[in-house]
């Protein structure tokens, strides 16, 4: 594989973007997804792990994770809650509450778990052993 890392300035709000059209945050190339709710082991157009090499890096994206999700769904059901006032129907709420809490973060998880490597690569940039086994400061 060539060389084909990103550039070094890449603007925070601009890897924000390439995480949330599910491209790679590094280089915005596609196909860092392997289904739903696994990422590939390495980005295909410039090699960044995922993980960046870290046994939890996993964690941050499930914090990120939550908190939007839980947020998403509060949101919905305040908008369901506000259109149906003042006659709301409370079973339906508890239901889809219900529903929102546990559907939210299966389908966010793939786009918050860029955004969270987006949010990494911008306060810790790229260091030696990112790029996996084709970076020469590969350890």
């Amino acid at each position: 594989m060539e060389d084909a890392r990103p550039p070094v300035a890449i603007s925070p709000l601009r890897r924000l973007g390439r995480a949330l059209s599910l491209r790679c945050p590094a280089c915005g190339s596609g196909g860092l997804l392997h289904g739903w709710l696994r990422l590939a082991d390495r980005c295909p157009g410039c090699n960044l792990r995922p993980d960046r090499g870290e046994p939890d890096h996993f964690l941050g994206g499930y914090v990120v994770n939550l908190g939007m999700a839980e947020f998403v769904a509060a949101v919905l059901w305040a908008t369901l809650l506000v259109t149906t006032w003042p006659d709301p129907s409370w079973e339906l709420m508890q239901w889809s509450a219900a529903v929102l809490v546990v559907a939210m973060p299966v389908a966010l998880y793939p786009f918050t778990r860029l955004v969270f490597l987006a949010i990494d690569l911008n306060f810790q940039p790229t260091r030696p052993g990112d790029f996996g086994e084709g970076d020469p400061t590969y350890k």
